[in-house]
């Protein structure tokens, strides 16, 4: 299975999202590889900090920023999941790595200009499915780091406007909430799962809650393609 993480947009927290579900589906016991396509190299470097620490690692984490969608399909003939951390503004990879994806995780932070370059990756998607294998790119939206404030109305405000935007594209109604944990975690080369209990319990939560719902989508995607629909 080969999850793709990517925006158009930098700065929503792609490769954080990206770690963290290599890092719970290897917790669950599939063979995992997380290929790192970005220039940035955030995941790569994330790997580099987890080793300098002397942390194992559950997964396989690949630099592989140029020409990566063969090396892709290959490492899914081996590995149970292949998540595939994107560079932003690289539409060419975007629209390259579209067609052989099966399920597409678009992060997106709830300003302005965060929801509507995520529109238009959505309407941009709309117009290449008929490069997908099956027809249709398998595109799920997830709010992410939206303000953890109590009073805050933004991230349910974005889900409404995401929805009314895009009514044929599924957008989780769990946020992934900016919680400090995921920055201190991501110094220390880990996962949000293996920080303190006290420390990690809420974005943990919210983190699951969240990809349940992007794994239903995958489901009713898949139930779409036995049908052919």
């Amino acid at each position: 299975m080969i999850i793709e993480v990517g925006n158009e947009k930098g700065g929503v927290g792609k490769s954080t999202m990206a770690i963290a579900i290599a890092a719970y589906l290897a917790q669950l016991g599939h063979s995992v590889v997380l290929v790192d396509t970005d220039s940035q190299k955030t995941s790569s470097r994330w790997g580099e900090l987890r080793t300098h620490h002397g942390l194992p690692h559950n997964f396989v984490i690949v630099d592989k920023s140029v020409d990566p969608t063969e090396h892709i399909r290959k490492l899914a003939e081996t590995y149970d999941a292949v998540v595939v951390d994107i560079g932003a503004r690289d539409y060419a990879r975007l629209s390259d790595l579209a067609k052989i994806v099966d399920l597409w995780i678009a992060p997106t932070r709830v300003g302005q200009g965060d929801l509507e370059s995520t529109v238009e990756l959505a309407y941009a998607f709309e117009k290449a499915d008929r490069n997908h294998k099956n027809g249709k790119i398998p595109l799920v939206i997830c709010p992410n780091a939206v303000p953890a404030a109590w009073n805050s109305t933004e991230g349910e405000d974005a889900i409404a406007a995401l929805r009314e935007a895009l009514p044929n594209v599924p957008v989780t109604s769990n946020l992934v909430r900016d919680r400090k944990v995921w920055r201190d975690a991501h110094k220390l080369g880990r996962s949000i799962f293996e920080m303190p209990l006290r420390d990690r319990e809420k974005a943990e939560a919210e983190f699951k809650a969240m990809f349940e719902e992007v794994w239903k989508a995958y489901e009713n995607f898949q139930k779409g393609v036995k049908h052919g629909h």
